[in-house]
């Protein structure tokens, strides 16, 4: 899936108010009118701002979560500020998430 660029998101704007179809628009626009489609229910009425502001919520929401925590990523900075070995800190490590 390819994203719609801020100012094709503008010029999709301009072409709903000129009544253009999906098909009109994809033309226009070099893009599928199922992609067209997909980005004008974004929000109803379509507005590029608001259809921006949703694209990158959305974009920040996928991908993989991180499992590091604040007091994980603590004890890692301290072992190497204090230049232990791998295996103290995975053993502290390990050790830590037992305890839990």
């Amino acid at each position: 899936m390819s994203s719609i660029t801020y100012s094709e998101r503008i010029k999709s704007e301009t072409f709903c108010e000129l009544g253009l179809s999906n098909i009109q628009m994809g033309v226009r626009l070099n893009r599928s009118p199922s992609t067209i489609s997909y980005e004008l229910s974004r929000c109803q009425p379509y507005q590029a701002e608001l259809a921006q502001t949703d694209a990158e919520y959305k974009r920040s929401r996928c991908g993989r979560k991180t499992k590091l925590s604040d007091e994980l990523k603590q004890k890692i900075l301290n072992h190497l500020r204090l230049r232990s070995c791998p295996r103290s800190m995975i053993f502290d490590i390990l050790l830590c998430k037992k305890r839990v």
